[in-house]
């Protein structure tokens, strides 16, 4: 049957104003295909997507991805209803779309500096377990961290899983029947929560050298545009960096303020019809601001 995997990427990411799994990760690619990819290394078998938040953004990078990818027939991308109720549910979600299953790698998609060599290293952990064995995880000062191997003997443990819990949980309980693998502390263990990680982490592997069309750096006055963030801050429009709004407008314009205000120094105004053109857009954004942050 062969090894089976999960890709968690239904979360909130209420840290970023974008959904921060479609972040650039290289040309072509974002954090999410970026770990679809590891995945699709080292797990022969059926590979499920689980989407909940931007489901339709995501759909789009995934669909533009896979389709440039020899085993894009593997793939599974499935719709996480319940992803606001946490972790939990979008595990269950994975674990029910696979069914038969001998197991599962499970990855999380804002994990993307997993090298393959430990991956592989991983896989041989996974092949040689003890019969007895429930998990395989690789740890840092013993503590299991993603990708974690669950077998399937512990799936039924995920359906009675609630709220935010993930695998980890089930690690905890039967630690005794858990495989670790020691790899240390390490880059491969980068989770990217807040941009100053995700900009470290994108100069590191040279993400942020990546070629970009700049943005003319246009001033504007508070009075012309504090009304315009008031009403987007109010409806819930969260910077795509810090201090960096990217708005719906006519036309593409990179808006400079005076001085920050509500936390805002800029407005990235363009036309967003369509989530190709919105990714088109953010990808842009966001290169830029990696060329910015490192004094390019």
């Amino acid at each position: 049957m062969g090894l089976d995997a999960l890709v968690l990427s239904a979360g909130r990411a209420s840290r970023f104003g974008a959904p921060k799994f479609l972040l650039p990760a290289g040309p072509k690619e974002v954090l999410l295909t970026r770990v679809l990819g590891q995945a699709l290394k080292v797990a022969e078998g059926r590979v499920v997507v689980v989407l909940g938040h931007a489901a339709e953004l995501a759909h789009c990078a995934l669909e533009a991805w896979l389709a440039r990818h020899p085993a894009a027939g593997r793939v599974w991308v499935v719709e996480n209803p319940a992803y606001t109720t946490g972790q939990s549910s979008s595990l269950r979600c994975g674990v029910e779309a696979l069914g038969a299953s001998e197991g599962a790698l499970v990855f999380l998609a804002d994990m993307p500096a997993l090298e393959e060599g430990r991956l592989w290293e991983l896989r041989r952990a996974v092949e040689g377990r003890p019969p007895l064995s429930l998990a395989v995880a690789p740890s840092e000062g013993g503590e299991p961290r993603p990708p974690v191997f669950i077998g399937a003997g512990l799936f039924p443990e995920v359906a009675r899983l609630g709220g935010d819990q993930g695998a980890r949980a089930l690690l905890r309980v039967w630690r005794e029947r858990v495989v670790l693998l020691e790899w240390g502390r390490g880059p491969w263990f980068t989770d990217v929560d807040t941009w100053g990680e995700y900009v470290r982490l994108a100069q590191a592997l040279g993400w942020a050298s990546e070629p970009v069309e700049p943005f003319f750096l246009q001033s504007v006055a508070l009075a012309e545009v504090a009304g315009w963030i008031d009403a987007a801050l109010e409806a819930g429009v969260a910077p795509i960096a810090p201090g960096v709004l990217l708005l719906p407008g006519r036309h593409t314009r990179w808006l400079e303020l005076p001085e920050p205000y509500r936390g805002v120094r800029s407005l990235l105004e363009g036309p967003t019809p369509t989530p190709e053109a919105y990714l088109g857009l953010l990808r842009r954004a966001v290169l830029w601001l990696l060329r910015r942050e490192a004094g390019c």
